[in-house]
């Protein structure tokens, strides 16, 4: 069985190592912008997050019990009655266990609790697994971002 756990930003290098397996997920299935990955860090990426306070950010990691091992992670943010989901991942050896669903479920709970009236997500439009997974969690798409190369 796996532990979630909710842990403050101060605590946010736990995932360092799974955050850096989702970049590079992510270049090595995009066929157009994989390079944009390349560019992202970690430090830039969760920099940014030092606008929201405790109340507006949730940051949950998924781990093993016995050896406390990171096995998956989310990140959500709250502003107003806005919320959105910014990153999940779970570790290729642990998908489609449950534990991706459970993370969405306890961020989309949290968020809903806080005031949501409306929570996004951003996913690449060529990770279609993810994109039926968030549609099996009742999301729609609204807009499709296209870039010229």
């Amino acid at each position: 069985m796996i532990n979630l756990v909710d842990i403050p930003f101060a605590q946010v290098s736990l995932i360092k190592e799974l955050w850096e397996k989702n970049r590079i997920y992510h270049r090595d299935i995009s066929e157009n912008f994989g390079d944009l990955y390349d560019e992202i860090s970690f430090e830039e990426r969760i920099n940014n997050l030092n606008i929201f306070d405790e109340q507006q950010l949730k940051i949950t990691i998924a781990e093993e019990p016995i050896n406390s091992q990171i096995v998956g992670y989310c990140i959500s943010t709250l502003k107003e009655t806005m919320g959105e989901t910014l990153t999940l991942h779970v570790d290729e050896k642990h998908r489609n266990t449950g534990i991706g669903k459970k993370l969405m479920e306890s961020h989309i709970n949290w968020l809903k609790k806080n005031g949501c009236k409306t929570i996004v997500i951003t996913v690449a439009v060529e990770n279609y697994s993810t994109i039926e997974f968030y549609k099996s969690l009742g999301f729609k798409a609204n807009t499709l971002e296209m870039r010229l190369v």
